[in-house]
């Protein structure tokens, strides 16, 4: 008899690590530096765009479910941004010079970039529920 409640942790705890890695992969990549911090971020935002994605499964068109993750990526951003950045002092990030900016911990123009990543995070957590725990084959519509 299958455990769903062990499978779906092992699923999750993969998911995080994945998220958690490739954030900060990226940020290396983008930054040539990141932070811990940004792996927990990362884990965290790519487990909460794989339950979004598994709520709304194939109704909602792919724009709108890039926009509910950008939405997502930029709450999580400036909750970590909050605990670290203004209550802990570690200076991770800044936007206080960017126009449109909360705090100096999110602003408009990253919000933006955050739609595209979060969109690459839906086809990717995508692609992995098919590939490597047998979920349904992914299938969009754009609009």
């Amino acid at each position: 008899m299958k455990n769903t409640r062990l499978c779906t942790f092992w699923e999750y705890l993969f998911l995080f690590l994945f998220g958690g890695t490739a954030y900060c992969l990226l940020e290396l990549h983008w930054r040539h530096w990141t932070h811990w911090s940004m792996f927990l971020a990362g884990g965290l935002v790519f487990c909460i765009i794989g339950v979004e994605n598994q709520k709304i499964r194939w109704e909602w068109p792919l724009v709108s479910q890039a926009l509910l993750a950008g939405l997502t990526i930029t709450a999580i951003e400036f909750l970590f941004g909050c605990i670290f950045n203004l209550g802990l002092h570690m200076h991770v990030w800044d936007y206080s010079k960017q126009p449109f900016n909360l705090l100096g911990q999110i602003c408009l123009k990253w919000s933006l970039l955050w739609c595209g990543i979060g969109l690459v995070g839906v086809i990717v957590d995508d692609f992995l529920r098919w590939r490597i725990f047998g979920e349904e084959k992914p299938h969009y519509r754009l609009l």
